[in-house]
């Protein structure tokens, strides 16, 4: 049913006002202190433990992608334009279920929980706000659990590696100005689609550049251009996102396109802006506890635990809490047999197997549980 509400009602990053009420109310009524963190982000800690050592948090996104869904099921998006495509509305569906087992299982917890509803891990990386806002002290945290489903894997399983498990996700834009004019006489203007076309050939050549052993990925996923079929228009648009694994690629990868967009502009003659952004940077999983968490959760994934490869090139802002705090994140498989719940990730179709839910629930429930219970000694 929570999970069904989210799906319906998406909203965009720092959007989430409805979203943020609505778990806020939930919390409230299980018990929880909760507070604000604008613009949308919510804490929230079970009451009378903060005598208690030991503190984790456990971490869900909100927002939703601008997609227009393209599913047929009964609790499709309400909202044009806007679609939960990423499983955010079932991480957060899923933590909400954690918060009800732990406030259930609160008289055993040798520690406390906090958790964490964050707004913008799509944009603006969310997570960043949360630490900015002083998640992760007052009082200081000891661990940090996240988790994302994965529709390349199927339902009973987990992916839970030890070092880093998300990529450098970076996004850039190259815009080409020219000098615009009739589609009939060329030589008057200056065409920014062709150094556009160009450079969109030229860059899907630099991964090519990169060992194979080293995983990057050079994707454009925008190109914009024109208004009408007889005017030369006077700016082409590119974007797209790069993914690396290593630092010394991304610089590379940066580089490369410096040298190809500028001597592209030269050659055609057209001036160009080019950006590039990167704030966030490979999730780390703390190496020492790794077994020690598969066993507590293999009874959760029945159906055993996979090297998942796929997600290896994502990226997740969930890299801010566990850049200095000990963490787990958790890659759950999401799909069945059904082909409905087997499109990726963004996907304008993708949905997932509704059991993932209540075994994301059980598993950030029994990670906390554990941990606080000093089963893991690595850290």
């Amino acid at each position: 049913k929570l999970r069904r509400y989210f799906h319906q009602h998406p909203e965009l990053a720092l959007q989430e006002v409805e979203t943020s009420a609505y778990i806020q109310k939930y919390l409230k009524n299980l018990g929880y202190e909760v507070n604000h963190v604008e613009p949308t982000g919510i804490i929230a800690e079970l009451p009378g433990l903060s005598d208690r050592e030991k503190m984790v948090v456990l971490r869900a996104e909100m927002d939703a992608l601008p997609i227009q869904e393209q599913t047929d099921m009964a609790y499709a998006s309400v909202n044009d334009g806007c679609m939960h495509a990423c499983g955010h509305d079932v991480h957060t569906a899923a933590l909400l279920g954690a918060a009800k087992i732990l406030s259930q299982l609160k008289d055993e917890l040798d520690g406390n929980v906090k958790l964490c509803f964050q707004p913008a891990e799509e944009t603006i990386g969310g997570a960043d706000l949360m630490v900015e806002d002083g998640i992760l002290e007052n009082p200081k945290v000891d661990y940090v659990i996240g988790m994302h489903v994965e529709p390349n894997e199927k339902i009973g399983t987990a992916s839970i590696e030890p070092g880093p498990v998300s990529s450098y996700p970076d996004f850039f834009e190259v815009k080409f100005i020219g000098r615009g004019g009739h589609g009939s006489f060329p030589s008057k203007s200056i065409d920014p689609i062709l150094p556009a076309v160009e450079t969109y050939n030229l860059l899907n050549l630099i991964s090519k550049k990169v060992s194979p052993l080293e995983p990057c990925v050079v994707q454009i996923c925008r190109f914009n251009a024109g208004t009408y079929d007889a005017i030369i228009p006077n700016e082409a648009v590119i974007a797209g996102t790069v993914r690396t694994l290593h630092r010394h690629n991304r610089e590379f990868v940066k580089e490369q396109m410096d040298k190809i967009i500028k001597n592209i502009s030269e050659i055609y003659g057209v001036e160009y802006k080019f950006s590039y952004r990167g704030k966030t940077f490979p999730v780390y999983n703390t190496p020492e506890i790794i077994e020690a968490v598969r066993e507590s959760v293999k009874d959760v994934f029945n159906k055993g635990f996979v090297v998942n490869q796929s997600f290896k090139i994502g990226g997740d802002d969930f890299c801010f809490f566990s850049e200095n705090t000990p963490a787990t994140y958790i890659i759950v498989g999401s799909a069945n047999e059904d082909k409905e719940t087997q499109y990726p990730l963004h996907n304008p179709k993708f949905n997932v197997d509704e059991e993932v839910i209540k075994i994301g629930a059980a598993a950030f429930a029994k990670i906390a549980y554990d941990y606080l219970n000093g089963k893991y000694k690595g850290i």
